[in-house]
């Protein structure tokens, strides 16, 4: 039993971290929240991802994971994405992570397998 607790909460820890999705927003309602994440998609299709360091009229500026701070025109963007938790993400993947393990442990039960 101590082998399925542990395997769960490194499977909860995986799942969690997609329990995000991305939000279209426009430029101009982009707010100094230093604490959110932005997706940037320019107009050739280069994807750049970063937390929020300053915007001003014509250029946002994002802090990438590698520590580097990226100028960004407004001219170049195509869409702007904040990321956002999705509690109805959450709520399925927890549901149907509860149901998934609970056949298991009903399937080695029915075959006589031993959880100890």
């Amino acid at each position: 039993m101590k082998k399925l607790l542990v395997f769960s909460l490194i499977f909860f820890s995986f799942l969690f971290q997609s329990c995000s999705s991305y939000k279209s927003i426009d430029y101009d309602n982009v707010r100094a929240d230093k604490e959110k994440k932005f997706r940037v998609v320019m107009l050739d299709n280069m994807k750049i991802k970063g937390r929020l360091v300053k915007k001003d009229e014509q250029n946002i500026y994002l802090a990438t994971w590698d520590g580097k701070t990226l100028k960004i025109p407004k001219e170049g963007i195509d869409k702007l994405k904040v990321k956002k938790f999705s509690y109805l993400k959450t709520g399925g993947y927890i549901g149907m992570t509860s149901l998934g393990l609970y056949g298991i442990y009903l399937f080695l039960d029915g075959i006589g397998a031993s959880m100890y």
